[in-house]
């Protein structure tokens, strides 16, 4: 005679409970705006009703080899200027539109010319380059460019022999003993890299540049401009620096700087808080300024420099030793 035992309720085991949307952004810590894009990338969820539902362990399991959209990089995509990508072209027009081979176009990238990185992808503005070239690099003799090696990195410009001519027209309106910070950051989307590049200027002629690099998950670029800026402030406090101007490629700052912590992720919001803690104990000591006020803007060496730098994403200190 065989005996059947049938579990009870009580020894029936409960499956995992679905998470809601609010819960699973607090297990995640990230803000609902990340948590939007994650769905809108095509995170697994369930739908019932008109609720979300997530099953923890898919989520984490998908988020391991997660990578935002390339469709969406590209329609989120604004540069310095505010430009979308529906003003940039492909590798494959520029390289027909400079009548040159995929070879060299990667040449002169690793060169500065300027492009813009999306996602996987290169994209191209014609007229930013045009104007690149029309400097002189188009006659045959490349332009000057920063050459770095482990400890020191020159700037070659003819004809200069003070970084003060750099620093025009601001500089007549600051104390010579006042340092200048010239800041930049640039975001790697693939790597999740957040680069800042800086260069002190100090009685308008020693230079000393520095790089920083974090790993923070975001879908605003915006997050290194203020990390260049937060870097820029603990030199400014680890050297006990009295007063100095920070010059920066975001025009707005110049009028005022506020960060609103609701407009970012969670991984982001540690770096506001020294950011403010910073900024309230430097209030006085530091001016911003856009780096328009600077000799040929961003096109400036010294501005260059940093923006290069915030590219390498790498910790480091180096001696500018001649311009």
């Amino acid at each position: 005679m065989q005996v059947r035992i049938i579990a009870t309720t009580s020894q029936q085991k409960s499956p995992v409970a679905l998470l809601l949307k609010g819960e699973l952004i607090q297990k995640l810590k990230v803000s609902r705006t990340q948590m939007n894009a994650y769905l809108q990338d095509g995170m697994p969820h369930y739908l019932i009703g008109n609720e979300f539902r997530f099953l923890e362990s898919e989520i984490r399991t998908w988020l391991e080899t997660y990578k935002p959209s390339q469709e969406r990089l590209e329609s989120e995509f604004r540069d310095k200027k505010g430009r979308t990508l529906e003003e940039y072209v492909t590798e494959k027009i520029i390289v027909e539109t400079l009548r040159i081979t995929k070879e060299k176009l990667v040449g002169l990238c690793k060169k500065e010319m300027p492009y813009e990185r999306v996602g996987e992808k290169d994209f191209f503005h014609v007229q930013d380059i045009l104007d690149y070239y029309r400097q002189g690099a188009a006659t045959g003799t490349e332009k000057a460019r920063p050459q770095s090696s482990k400890n020191t990195t020159k700037i070659m410009q003819p004809s200069q022999n003070s970084k003060k001519s750099f620093l025009m027209p601001l500089c007549q309106k600051v104390p010579k003993e006042v340092p200048f910070i010239i800041i930049d950051g640039s975001y790697d989307f693939k790597n999740h890299f957040a680069g800042s590049g800086l260069v002190l200027v100090e009685n308008w002629d020693k230079a000393t540049s520095f790089s920083n690099v974090r790993k923070i998950e975001t879908t605003k670029s915006i997050v290194s401009e203020y990390l260049a800026l937060l870097d820029a402030l603990h030199v400014i406090k680890d050297q006990n620096i009295n007063k100095a101007v920070i010059v920066t490629d975001q025009q707005a700052w110049a009028k005022g700087i506020s960060i609103n912590a609701k407009n970012f992720e969670e991984t982001f919001k540690p770096y506001i808080k020294q950011f403010n803690k910073l900024w309230a104990e430097l209030k006085g000591k530091v001016k911003v300024k856009f780096v328009g006020e600077l000799t040929s803007g961003k096109k400036n060496a010294l501005y260059k420099k940093a923006h290069k730098l915030s590219q390498e994403h790498k910790k480091g200190t180096y001696e500018i030793i001649e311009i």
